[in-house]
């Protein structure tokens, strides 16, 4: 069967990642389907022939893009990157109940407790699940392969065909460059220029076949090769498209996010110029000022929106929650007390991005983009993982700029930005590293749960010629039955470190990939043990320093 005639389901383009070959899935060679033309028969009857651009279009928006998903207890769908937020210094647990309502509780365990491995659950038992990021994203890059591959072979009918096949290539191109991004910012060390070349990045595949090989890691340095690849191919193709939609990626979008790239290469040049081109594509700010508390300050149409995929399920993890019979709870999460700290009384934000559970007035808790109870039903159009907007060209100009030795436009670039998040006019004198602190702040406090915090922590520790790092603690709270109705309560919190420039800020290559294909490798990624006990009051036969009773099953 020759690739031209390579067949997608037609009832449901969101579940074309079945037949798409992919590294995710390669293991299906393993079994007996190791020939592109035995994979494609079995599933003959269900499929249908791509015959044109549009074909490939849908599969690229509904296997390629990441999906929207409802901000409600019982809508935990899309392909939200939740794990980022729960390793960042951005979120603590609040021990109100075990009933775990979002299933975050239990499933981010591991993430929010930075443990050697992923799959664990607060019982220290390996429960697999660990491999769900890694799986998505190569799977996803796969369907960017297929799309990349056969788009030029589709008719063109008109001129407008010749436009739109354009568009579709760009797209895909761009959101490879994306997932490799993704990969090598969770599963890769922090891009250091003068060690890149010798660091494991992540697997590369560009083929829309199944390889049957055992798959290694590109180095770091080539990782990054190809995503910049990727993106100046995006960017030539999308550069005189119209633009569809914000949910679909745009030209402006390619600059932005290249500027990201370059930045977290430490290539201040670059990153300042395209950051520099995105603010002449765009450089309309959200005036906070206009805002009252309650309203949402990322939407799809704000006039700093440029690009986003998947959704923002995450606010809703700082509501209350109403059951069914009317009893009342407050959220599980709140925000951790070094990110309130950093909101000043002047900073509009503290007070719209951050602020009142709407039930109960549990304080703070995440309100930028507000998944309270009276919002949960609904579906976010924007997302906590992968949204682009103006705020971040002003932020990378003015970081790219300092390190650059141009303080002035660091300095003009970072008043322009603030002059709509304070409630006065702020003035910035600081220079050399009290100038990157600021920057480094205002990075933190525009970005909360965005996705932004925990890659920035993490090139933070290498980025020359000041690298910072700070040390986080998070509590796992337990609850134990109390009384004569055996109501469960809080009883104590096992408390876990990640260390200034600690090894964890790198994840583990997951379990099951590292199994099926040993030639991939893992990372040197510490155990993580409990450094104290924290309880309700004070212990008095000096069980502070005990352990739970759990003991880990690896």
């Amino acid at each position: 069967m020759s690739h031209s005639n390579l067949y997608i389901p037609t009832a449901t383009m969101k579940t074309v990642n079945k037949y798409i070959l992919s590294l995710a899935v390669g293991a299906f060679a393993a079994v007996g389907m190791s020939s592109c033309s035995d994979f494609l028969q079995e599933y003959s009857q269900d499929l249908a022939k791509v015959e044109s651009w549009q074909d490939l279009d849908e599969v690229l928006l509904g296997s390629g893009y990441m999906q929207p998903s409802a901000m409600s207890a019982q809508g935990r769908n899309g392909d939200d990157i939740d794990c980022l937020h729960f390793m960042a210094d951005e979120m603590k647990q609040t021990y109100v109940s075990e009933y775990d309502t979002h299933s975050y509780l239990s499933s981010m365990y591991a993430y929010y407790t930075w443990q050697a491995e992923m799959g664990y659950n607060p019982l220290k038992k390996y429960v697999g699940g660990d491999d769900k990021y890694w799986n998505k994203l190569y799977s996803s890059i796969n369907v960017c392969n297929m799309v990349i591959y056969l788009i030029d072979e589709q008719p063109e009918n008109d001129p407008d065909d010749v436009i739109q096949k354009r568009r579709v290539k760009g797209e895909a191109y761009f959101l490879r460059s994306a997932y490799y991004f993704l990969l090598a910012n969770m599963y890769a060390k922090p891009y250091d220029p003068s060690t890149a070349a010798s660091t494991p990045g992540v697997p590369v595949k560009t083929t829309e076949f199944v390889e049957d090989q055992e798959y290694v890691r590109e180095n770091l340095a080539d990782t990054y090769t190809r995503i910049l690849d990727d993106l100046s191919q995006a960017e030539s193709l999308l550069k005189d498209t119209p633009v569809k939609t914000l949910h679909r990626a745009t030209y402006s979008a390619v600059l932005l996010f290249r500027s990201r790239v370059y930045l977290y290469m430490q290539d201040w040049k670059n990153a300042a110029r395209y950051a520099s081109l995105t603010l002449d594509q765009n450089r309309r700010l959200l005036d906070l000022h206009t805002k009252a508390v309650g309203d949402d300050c990322v939407y799809l149409s704000s006039p700093e929106t440029l690009f986003s995929m998947g959704g923002y399920r995450i606010a809703d993890a700082f509501s209350d929650n109403v059951d069914d019979f009317g009893s009342q709870t407050s959220p599980h999460f709140c925000v951790s007390d070094v990110m309130e700290q950093k909101y000043s009384a002047d900073d509009l934000r503290s007070g719209l991005y951050i602020g009142k559970s709407e039930i109960l007035g549990v304080s703070p808790v995440f309100l930028k983009r507000n998944g309270q109870f009276s919002k949960r039903s609904t579906v976010s159009d924007v997302s906590s993982t992968f949204l682009l907007r103006t705020p971040e060209a002003y932020l990378t100009l003015a970081e790219a700029s300092a390190f650059d030795n141009n303080e002035n436009l660091a300095r003009t670039t970072l008043e322009a930005f603030m002059l709509t998040r304070y409630r006065s006019a702020v003035t910035v004198s600081q220079s050399g590293n009290d100038l990157i602190d600021l920057i480094r702040e205002e990075r933190a406090r525009e970005f909360i749960l965005e996705g932004h915090r925990w890659f920035d922590l993490r090139r933070y520790t290498v980025c020359q010629p000041y690298p910072w790092s700070t040390v986080i603690e998070h509590a796992h709270g337990y609850f134990a039955a109390t009384g004569p109705w055996g109501l469960k309560e809080f009883s104590y919190a096992e408390v876990f470190r990640l260390e200034e420039f600690d090894e964890g800020y790198t994840l583990p290559i997951p379990r099951p990939i590292r199994e099926f294909q040993p030639s991939i490798g893992n990372n040197n990624r510490p155990r993580r043990e409990v450094v104290r006990v924290d309880r309700p009051e004070p212990d008095t036969e000096g069980g502070d320093q005990g352990g739970s009773g759990w003991e880990w099953e690896w």
